[in-house]
Parts: C-alpha cells; sequence; structure tokens
C-alpha cells in the first residue's frame, strides 16, 4: 500500500492530462503547411486521417494526422513544391499539391470521397424534410458559408454568411451551430458557446451536433459539472455519435468518476476504434482508479495510433516516467521512484 502510495505522489503532475481541444494549432516558426480534411459528399470534417507530405518523391516530414476539426498541420518545411497524400480506411485515398513560397503557404483543402457513399437520403426522411423547409435563400448562404469556412479557412467571412441564412430563416438552427465552430476557430470561446446555445434552444435540444459541441467547449473551460449532461443529452438523441461519449468521458473524468468515464470511453472505441485520444482519456480514468498498468497500456495505444506529431513526445515521455515509477514501486525501492531520470 506504501509502494503505491508512493507512485500516486510521483504520478500527481500527470494524472490528468490535458487533451488538445479542436482549435489547438501549431505554433512553431517556418512555413507550417496545415488545412483541412473533409468528406467529398458532405463536407463534414474527416479525423484521424493519416497526412503525408513529399518532395522529389522524399518524404519531407513526419506523418501528421487530422484532429476532430479535420485539422492538421506539419512541421515547417522548406520552399518548394510538395504532394500531399491523405488516406483513412474506408476513404479513396487523395493527392494534393501545395507550393510552399518565401511568404508561407496557403491552407489545404483535402476532399476524400468514400469507398462506398451512403445512399442519399430519401425526400421522406427527416434530414431530407428538414432541408425542404429550408428557404432556397437562406440554403444557398449556408452552403456558401460552409465553402468559406471548410474549403476557403475564412471563418470570419463564413460567419456573415451564415448570419445572413438567419435573417432568411430565424429558426436555422443548424446555421448557429456553425456560427459557434467558426467563433471557435477564431478563439473566441464565449460568443462560440452563446452560438451554440442559440442553437439548442431553437432546435428545442435536439440537434446533437450543437449539443457534443457545446460540451467540448465546456470540457475545454473545465466547466465539467455543465458539460456532462449536455453530452449525454447528445448521446441520447443518437446513441451512435462517438463525438458526445468522447465529450461525456471528458466531463466525467474531470469530475473524477472513473468508473463511469471508463465506461463512456469505451463506447468511443466501440464507436470509433481509431481515435487515439480516447486512449487519453482512459489513461485518465485508469490513472484516478490507481490501474497505473492499464494507464501504461493506454499510453502505448494512443503511441501506436499516433506515431509522430505535435503530442507524441510528451505523451511518450509521460509514459516513461510512469513505468519507470511502476518498476521502481514493484522493486520494493524505498525512497520515492524518480520519474524525471
Amino acid at each position: 500500500m506504501a509502494t503505491m502510495a508512493r507512485v500516486r505522489c510521483v504520478l500527481f503532475a500527470i494524472c490528468l492530462l490535458s487533451l488538445p481541444s479542436a482549435a489547438q494549432r501549431m505554433e512553431t516558426g517556418g512555413h507550417v503547411v496545415s488545412g483541412y480534411v473533409r468528406e467529398e459528399s458532405s463536407s463534414t470534417a474527416v479525423e484521424s486521417v493519416a497526412l503525408d507530405i513529399f518532395s522529389s518523391g522524399q518524404r519531407a516530414a513526419q506523418t501528421a494526422y487530422s484532429n476532430l476539426d479535420g485539422q492538421f498541420a506539419f512541421a515547417p518545411v522548406r520552399d518548394g513544391d510538395y504532394y500531399l497524400v491523405a488516406r483513412k480506411e474506408g476513404y479513396t485515398e487523395a493527392t494534393v499539391r501545395v507550393s510552399v513560397t518565401p511568404s508561407g503557404a496557403q491552407p489545404v483543402f483535402i476532399s476524400l470521397p468514400r469507398v462506398h457513399p451512403e445512399a442519399t437520403p430519401a425526400p421522406s426522411d427527416p434530414v431530407s424534410l428538414r432541408r425542404l423547409s429550408i428557404p432556397k435563400k437562406a440554403q444557398e448562404a449556408f452552403d456558401k458559408g460552409r465553402k468559406l469556412l471548410y474549403e476557403k479557412a475564412s471563418p470570419e467571412k463564413a460567419i456573415a454568411e451564415f448570419q445572413r441564412a438567419t435573417e432568411e430563416f430565424p429558426t436555422y438552427y443548424e446555421a448557429y451551430t456553425q456560427i459557434g465552430v467558426a467563433q471557435y476557430r477564431l478563439k473566441k470561446p464565449s460568443e462560440a458557446e452563446g452560438a451554440l446555445r442559440r442553437a439548442i434552444e431553437l432546435s428545442t435540444n435536439q440537434y446533437p451536433e450543437a449539443l457534443y459541441l457545446l460540451a467540448g467547449i465546456l470540457n475545454d473551460d473545465r466547466r465539467f459539472t455543465e458539460a456532462g449532461p449536455v453530452a449525454k443529452r447528445a448521446a441520447e438523441l443518437n446513441d451512435k455519435l462517438w463525438q458526445a461519449y468522447f465529450e461525456l468521458a471528458r466531463s466525467l473524468v474531470g469530475l473524477k468518476q472513473a468508473r463511469a468515464a471508463e465506461v463512456s470511453a469505451l463506447k468511443v472505441q466501440e464507436l470509433k476504434p481509431d481515435n487515439p485520444d480516447t486512449n487519453l482519456v482512459l489513461a485518465n480514468a485508469h490513472m484516478l482508479e490507481q490501474n497505473y498498468a492499464a494507464a501504461v497500456q493506454d499510453f502505448d495505444a494512443y503511441l501506436k495510433l499516433v506515431p509522430s506529431g505535435p503530442n507524441h513526445d510528451a505523451i511518450a515521455e509521460r509514459r516513461q516516467r510512469l513505468q519507470r515509477a511502476l518498476r521502481n514501486a514493484q522493486a520494493g525501492n524505498t525512497g520515492p521512484p524518480d520519474a524525471t531520470r
């Protein structure tokens, strides 16, 4: 018991790992090549896409992976012409050419077509009926806003179009949701929260995308008590929505409800096994449960899914510190284990 207490003492600083938020960007200097990956048929974000960058047939930087918002970024590269290759199971591989000049590189938009596209909803489906109820001008403004937001990476211009859509159709909660996404990209979480709450109000608490996005903002702000019920409601509306269970697990870790967090995180793994950040949530839950051996396995699973990238080294170091502490405890060392060497 005393041995495990020493391990807990060493691990205090790493017990609650902070997950990268959707708006996190690389801040290294130089010419960073970055962009977004979207599904061709729906323009929705595609996460966990493996991206490689080549110059003259040689790899120019380590593999990058798209995050929950479909965003990716490579380590800085020199001026020149490059090819980006995007791969993900279930999608057709895509290759995009990008030029890096002395002034940098424009954001890259990559469109991935599904190998087996889902059938288009019939007019009798609820989604189609909802779209048919929206005035044409509002739809056009909404579609233009999505293009500006996801293809052109121009959130400020996109907001203007989404606002125009809401003027044409005041109950357009989908547009308010996209305003929330755009405001978050502009690093305005308060404005993003307001837009998402408006979307939830207009949808009478029935639009899961706005709910799980709001839960994410609340979790980023460590408002776990508020985030939990919001994420739970999203999961109730759509039990196949892995993002809802992910945000629910994050909130439960923040509330130190380890077992419940583990259950939600395992649900995410069932629905979305290739989401690497789920393993960090599980690591948090397992460390709260003092199941440190399981936490090491969670780190290993994360590093397998993310073999490189801006968070790789920090996670690898934490994994090594935890493993060292466990070895020292098992060896029966009398002094506190040194997790810094």
